[in-house]
């Protein structure tokens, strides 16, 4: 019953609950290949956030990196917004950054979604879950204490065969 349970929080954590008509599916096919992961933290918001920009700021062509191919797109205190472009440039992935503190550990909730925008096949081989890991590696953040992270081959198209390089 308690797996039951957890499982069904994190179904809903990874993808929300919305207001279904009859013409809907509870389950929409996806078009686009796609990773969604909630990563658990026991800092504030603030610096996660803080660190999540300043990395994909690092990893920006203008800032003189020049295999590197992030671009901040908008930040908010609830958000993050940026694309990732392949070396070719021929495709591109919308990464979504959103903040959640959390109240009892006065830490911070990050639901992540990396999403390629091109019509590609749904299994990328780790692509888009590599797009999120490879800024969350970089910037430090899975060596902070008390970290974790949540997702699974449905959440995360591609989780599995992912071999992320940064």
């Amino acid at each position: 019953m308690k797996t039951l349970l957890l499982a069904s929080a994190l179904f809903v954590g990874l993808f929300g609950l919305g207001v279904l008509t009859a013409t809907d599916s509870p389950f929409p096919i996806p078009y686009h290949a796609f990773c969604k992961s909630i990563w658990l933290f026991a800092n504030p918001c603030l610096q996660i956030s803080a660190k999540l920009e300043h990395q994909i700021k690092v990893f920006s062509p203008s800032a003189g990196c020049a295999d590197c191919h992030y671009m901040l797109v908008a930040v908010t205190p609830q958000s993050i917004m940026a694309n990732h472009s392949s070396a070719d440039g021929l495709t591109t992935e919308r990464l979504i950054f959103r903040f959640y503190p959390t109240v009892l550990t006065r830490g911070c909730r990050v639901a992540a979604q990396s999403q390629s925008l091109a019509f590609t096949s749904l299994l990328d081989n780790g692509l888009n879950y590599c797009n999120l890991y490879n800024l969350l590696s970089a910037s430090g953040l899975n060596s902070q204490p008390d970290f974790l992270e949540m997702t699974n081959e449905w959440a995360c198209l591609g989780y599995g065969l992912a071999t992320c390089k940064p």
